[in-house]
């Protein structure tokens, strides 16, 4: 076994590609290596030669399918289909284009079966509407292999029919064997109740027993991993990847002699840990991974994988294939434009996804920040469920947020691009207390308390909800304050929270809100009711008013003079990266901070400071003779700019003219707010020890 490692190593090279200004750079790729053979290599006759094509994540991109699958048909043509295999790793359907969604993503299977796709891995989109349609629809309608090797019946280790856990194809004499898992996160990445019959098992294992099978068994010459989860950055190297790409790079097995990846949406063409090609082709069409296979047909050995990331055809094949691909499209455009082309309002500024327009057709890559698109989507679930509650909070998934608004004229099929995945609205009722357990949630964890690829994810909140965090604390205490219409949230009191059925039901690892009480289905579609509030708003406007600001403090146990702030700035290491300022399309660069102390009806300006790359630090001092009387108060800081408001519980002390001893800022748990100086206080229900810690006020959440 050892030998035949040694020798595909030999055989590995990388070719750089160009796609527009991204280059796949050799630096970070698989190592090329010489073009003479090492002496194991040598002694290896690679009579037998495969071409095996790999593509990830197309999520119904049919408008690319003639490009992409050109450079297959085109192989096929010139060495004969025996010699061509073409695989993908998952996520085929769900989170499509307008021109694929809108008609239930038919013509995504109908160009795959076209392009003749011979083995599929589900990814998490493939069960967007639950295990019913994946196994009644989508499985029987593509007409090949599906494979889910960790996907159990549930309570047991058996895969789920119709999904397989691997198959065996024949090509030019090789039995290559093709082993399919998805990522243990799938119970976080789609409604759990569309899976409730299932067990998702750790996709690494099972991808391992089940190549050892197939080799022991003498079903399969070679074997390749298809395994829909992938490293988090593609630009660095294998080695030092975390989260769940880790076990696949140092855990995958010798009986795997090529592994291909999905999911993360990235572009590397590395090796594993034992050795084998580890290769993600990006997303969207955009790439295509090849490894060309030579075979030793008497020795029974591989000789060499040859692995690279290539590009799509620049112009599609003449080729009858090519022209089926092509006219599958041209139809589902035609049916879908004559859905789509509909006007239903108007923005009057861009209204976007994190990475802006990069993220107009389904791009929402960038899910670690705030954004207006999520943030308004967010607003939506408010007003469409909580018209009577002012204190009722619309929460948005970033993920569930697919595209952005650019035009004047928003259409019907620009509005249902943002929302692709057919939700139903739904309400949970949780506490204040619970609340704040969601927004810590942000900093995720899975059900087995690892990290996963996202390690952050930024909700989207209504716009009666702000709140202020500091991820240098400990993990589960980074949220130092939330308020609701201006006021503390009450840790006691119960709020109702609106989504989409994915996020309410613990979605996204979101597992608090799972834990509400009196959940409704409110039986509305998330497009409907987004089209219906576009209808209704008649001309939509990007707030750039951030509700969740990084803020940190001088405050400490101990008395100081004065009070410093810094908000914007992120922690060292943060997976939070935000600053005060939007990356949003459009949005306004904030250039000044004001802050002032806020007591009963009185306002004092207090202090201003400049505003550098969205972060600014100011220093408070209690002044005398403005109208402010020793107790509790709010320091106020705004963004005139943005309109960006951040609120700080406290309580002041105001000295007397002619008192020596200076005022102060403390939060509510102060040891002596009569005293000079600056404490701060953490209270929370039976947690008397918190009270001299910065963060939240005792009053609320």
């Amino acid at each position: 076994m050892n030998h035949r490692r040694r020798a595909h190593i030999a055989g590995v090279s990388v070719l750089c590609v160009t796609v527009g200004s991204f280059a796949v750079n050799p630096a970070i790729a698989a190592p090329s290596t010489s073009d003479t053979p090492s002496p194991a290599a040598a002694s290896c006759n690679g009579d037998k030669n495969v071409d095996i094509f790999n593509f990830n994540d197309f999520h119904g991109r049919i408008a690319t399918g003639a490009n992409l699958f050109s450079p297959v048909v085109e192989d096929r043509n010139a060495n004969g289909a025996d010699k061509v295999l073409l695989l993908n790793a998952g996520d085929n359907v769900g989170g499509s284009t307008f021109e694929s969604g809108s008609l239930n993503d038919e013509p995504t299977i109908d160009m795959l079966k076209a392009a003749g796709v011979e083995a599929n891995t589900v990814g998490n989109h493939e069960f967007d509407k639950g295990w019913k349609d994946l196994a009644d629809r989508v499985v029987p309608h593509i007409g090949t292999p599906y494979l889910g090797a960790n996907v159990y019946e549930k309570g047991t280790t058996t895969v789920a029919a119709p999904l397989k856990a691997s198959t065996v194809i024949v090509k030019d004499g090789v039995r290559i064997g093709v082993v399919g898992a998805v990522t243990h996160d799938l119970p976080s990445l789609v409604s759990p109740a569309g899976i409730s019959n299932l067990t998702i098992g750790d996709p690494v294992k099972a991808v391992n027993a089940e190549a050892k099978r197939l080799k022991s068994e003498g079903l399969a010459d070679i074997v390749i991993a298809e395994y829909h989860e992938g490293a988090a950055d593609g630009s660095g190297d294998a080695a030092s990847q975390g989260g769940n790409f880790a076990p696949i790079y140092a855990t995958t097995s010798s009986d795997v002699d090529l592994v291909f990846n999905g999911h993360t949406h990235q572009v590397y063409s590395w090796k594993d840990n034992a050795g084998a090609p580890l290769l993600q082709a990006g997303s969207y069409g955009q790439h295509l991974a090849k490894v060309k296979v030579a075979w030793d047909s008497q020795q029974k050995k591989l000789c060499s994988t040859d692995a690279s990331i290539i590009d799509p055809a620049k112009t599609p094949a003449d080729d009858p294939t090519i022209a089926k691909i092509s006219s599958i499209y041209d139809d589902a455009k035609a049916k879908s434009d004559s859905v789509g082309a509909t006007v239903i309002g108007h923005a009057s500024a861009p209204i976007t996804t994190p990475s802006n327009e990069s993220d107009q057709e389904f791009g929402a890559n960038v899910r670690d920040r705030e954004s207006t698109m999520t943030n308004m989507v967010a607003d939506m679930f408010k007003d469409t469920l909580g018209k009577d509650d002012p204190n009722f909070i619309g929460l948005q998934n970033p993920g569930g947020t697919r595209a952005s608004l650019l035009d004047t004229d928003i259409t019907y099929k620009q509005a249902a691009q943002v929302l692709p995945f057919a939700n139903t609205l739904t309400t949970t009722k949780i506490t204040g207390a619970q609340f704040k357990k969601v927004l810590e949630q942000q900093w995720q964890r899975d059900e087995n308390g690892e990290v996963p690829s996202r390690p952050y994810l930024q909700l989207g909140v209504s716009s009666n909800v702000t709140y202020t965090y500091d991820e240098s604390r400990k993990e589960g205490d980074r949220i130092t304050s939330v308020w609701v219409n201006g006021k503390p949230m009450d840790p006691n009191a119960t709020y109702t929270v609106g989504s989409g059925s994915f996020l309410i039901a613990g979605g996204d690892n979101f597992t608090e809100l799972a834990k509400g009480s009196k959940p409704v289905d409110s039986g509305k579609i998330d497009l409907s009711a987004w089209v219906d509030w576009i209808k209704a708003h008649k001309t939509l406007k990007p707030d750039f008013a951030k509700r969740a600001v990084s803020l940190t403090t001088s405050l400490h146990e101990g008395m100081s003079k004065d009070a410093t702030f810094t908000l914007g700035k992120p922690a060292a290491k943060a997976v939070a990266p935000d600053t005060v300022d939007f990356t949003s399309k459009g949005a306004v660069a904030n250039t000044t901070m004001k802050a002032q102390i806020v007591q009963g009806t009185t306002t004092v300006d207090v202090a201003t400071a400049p505003v550098k790359d969205g972060s600014s630090s100011v220093t408070v001092t209690v002044p005398t003779d403005k109208g402010l009387v020793s107790g509790p108060a709010t320091v106020l800081f705004t963004f005139p700019d943005s309109g960006t408001v951040v609120r700080f519980a406290a309580v002041i002390s105001v000295p007397t003219v002619g008192n020596s001893t200076p005022g102060g800022v403390s939060t509510p748990g102060g040891s002596d707010a009569t005293r000079s100086g600056v404490t701060s206080g953490v209270t929370g229900p039976g947690d008397s020890s918190r009270s001299n810690r910065p963060g939240l006020p005792s009053t609320g959440v």
